[in-house]
């Protein structure tokens, strides 16, 4: 035990600090998930043995608990250091975003209307943007450049108004109509 826990300091003393920081934050997302899924695993466990005594279904709940935890663990811990690992050289927990680009490339106003219960009309804009956005990852050891490059979109000035049926563009009439159908298919139901 002594040589494993002096075995595991040696290899993270080699680590810079930003390798370290790195790392911890990929563990600590690790095990915020592992913790999460565990628990509820774990309720999920307890409920489905509700026939059985309290010993058994506490014990299988805690032990499906941690069995799915450490699973997870494991594999975001995998994938999370799989991303972190440089191509051309290898060096585990190397690989960090060092800029970000994003260009404008299209911007639209949009808007969407929706019909309320009681037959106003709820109208929201937006103004929608989209962007280029060109990470650069740099790797600490090497000084490898990769490039991921992807568009993402933006809403910007939302703004929801609700016109009411009693504007001057809708008559009275129209809102007994509205009524009147929306109390028949109440009825149906």
């Amino acid at each position: 035990m002594a040589g494993f826990i002096f075995v595991r300091k040696f290899i993270m003393s080699n680590f810079s600090n930003q390798q370290q920081a790195l790392k911890s934050s990929i563990t600590k997302g690790a095990i915020i998930g592992a913790g999460i899924i565990g628990l509820i695993i774990a309720g999920l466990a307890y409920w489905l043995l509700g026939s059985q005594g309290s010993l058994i279904r506490s014990g299988g709940a805690v032990l499906a608990g941690l069995g799915i935890a450490a699973l997870v663990y494991k594999k975001t811990m995998a994938s999370g250091a799989a991303g972190a690992k440089c191509a051309k050289c290898s060096t585990a927990f190397s690989v960090s975003r060092s800029d970000r680009q994003e260009i404008l490339v299209k911007s639209q106003t949009k808007e969407e209307r929706k019909t309320l219960d009681n037959g106003d009309i709820e109208i929201t804009s937006w103004l929608e943007e989209l962007y280029d956005v060109d990470d650069t990852y740099r790797c600490s050891n090497c000084s490898d450049l990769s490039h991921k490059t992807y568009q993402t979109s933006r809403k910007r000035n939302e703004e929801t108004q609700v016109q009411s049926l009693t504007d001057k563009k809708f008559g009275t009439a129209s809102k007994g109509n509205r009524k009147s159908k929306s109390s028949s298919k109440n009825n149906d139901i």
